[in-house]
């Protein structure tokens, strides 16, 4: 995707994979980026290009505000999300209001906004397919992302709009800074994204865990499922 002069906008911008995307869009010269999180204070908005906007995807009033103050975009990045590491008997969290109903509230609110032949990218995770138990609440809000991206895409591929889903393993940002695992950089997998989307790869695995995983799930599922259950079993 030729991203020259396009109009960006993108949730959860303030975090390590949303600074990553601002930093990819504006070194491949886009027009504009609506840069859209709860905590706007660090957001560097040193270039014009760049507008901060207050958005908290559970509270409709911010989304409702944050329709009618823009006039079109050419690319919707879902990238806003929460993991509160609750598992499954434990109170709910928000895990469901951010990450599943949060994202589909914001893409209702947008998708008449995107101009012919843009695109909605979404963050999803690979655990969207296995649950971890130890983070089970996170793992089935992604579950449920996936089942309603998958309903859009179909929706709007009458509109030509392009949907696209990716599926990272951890990544070194602050969301997953008490996972021990090998983790790749925001960067490196925002270059897959775009990657994946120049290919018109509409389900990206962007690094070498979430490929693996999803190998494994074709090859093996049931130990992978007992693999992930050892999380809660010490």
């Amino acid at each position: 995707m030729n991203l020259e002069n396009k109009i960006v906008l993108i949730t959860g911008a303030n975090g390590g994979l949303g600074q990553a995307f601002i930093k990819y869009c504006l070194e491949n010269n886009v027009q504009k980026i609506y840069c859209c999180a709860r905590d706007i204070k660090n957001i560097d908005a040193i270039d014009k290009r760049i507008e901060p906007i207050k958005l908290d995807l559970t509270n409709l009033t911010d989304i409702n505000n944050l329709e009618s103050s823009i006039d079109s975009i050419d690319i919707l990045v879902n990238n806003a999300g929460v993991n509160n590491e609750k598992r499954i008997f434990e109170v709910l969290n928000n895990d469901f209001e951010v990450n599943t109903f949060g994202t589909l509230n914001i893409c209702k609110a947008l998708y008449p906004k995107i101009k012919e032949n843009g695109s909605i990218i979404t963050i999803n995770s690979v655990l969207a397919f296995m649950n971890l138990p130890i983070m089970a609440q996170y793992c089935a809000s992604k579950s449920a992302l996936h089942s309603i991206m998958q309903a859009i895409r179909a929706e709007l591929g009458t509109k030509s709009i392009n949907v696209f889903e990716v599926f990272p393993g951890p990544i070194d940002t602050r969301m997953s800074q008490n996972l021990k695992a090998n983790k790749a950089t925001p960067y490196e997998i925002v270059k897959e994204v775009f990657n994946g989307v120049n290919n018109k790869t509409f389900e990206i695995f962007p690094d070498d865990f979430s490929k693996n995983i999803i190998l494994m799930l074709k090859n093996n599922p049931e130990q992978l499922e007992k693999e992930y259950a050892l999380s809660i079993q010490k």
